[in-house]
């Protein structure tokens, strides 16, 4: 294959890529929209009055939620620039003459890391969150987010999680 071909090769290969990319779960806007594997929503949704009295946290859970959030805050914004950093290296190692098919695999590979190290970050935060939480106001705050995305026509299960579920949240 001559140079011209790998290159549109590699072009439209990275489009795809980054059109699976974008719709992946990434930023935190698109996050609300879509919740998590666990089926809640991302965000500071324990501030919301309206969640808080549905839920019944009471000023404790409150303060621990946010804590956590706070705590985690300095390595999210961290780990978020290292994935734009590694977009920017992928972008830069794609487009650089002449072309190395060796370096833009590398750059690839940063770049999975990177977000591999995002989500398992955003991860622990939800395991802290659903640590704070009683059975009933974790199955209460998926319930309601599971309502919002149908109400936004986004509805359905969360991702991951196909099978209906009966009384108490199992499985049918």
């Amino acid at each position: 294959m001559n140079g011209r071909a790998t290159r549109w090769f590699l072009a439209v290969g990275l489009i795809l890529a980054a059109g699976v990319a974008e719709a992946q779960p990434m930023g935190a806007p698109k996050r609300e929209r879509m919740g998590t594997p666990m089926g809640v929503p991302m965000g500071r949704w324990w501030e919301s009055p309206k969640v808080a009295e549905q839920l019944g946290l009471s000023a404790e859970q409150r303060q621990k939620l946010e804590a956590n959030a706070l705590s985690q805050a300095t390595a999210m914004v961290d780990l978020k620039a290292s994935v734009e950093k590694a977009e920017i290296t992928l972008r830069a190692a794609a487009d650089a003459q002449p072309f190395d098919a060796r370096r833009v695999r590398d750059a690839f590979g940063v770049l999975q890391q990177a977000r591999l190290k995002l989500e398992a970050q955003r991860f622990e935060m939800l395991l802290k969150t659903r640590e704070v939480l009683t059975t009933e106001q974790w199955q209460k705050l998926r319930e309601t987010a599971r309502e919002r995305r149908v109400e936004r026509g986004r509805g359905g299960p969360p991702a991951g999680d196909t099978e209906p579920h009966g009384p108490g949240g199992m499985p049918h």
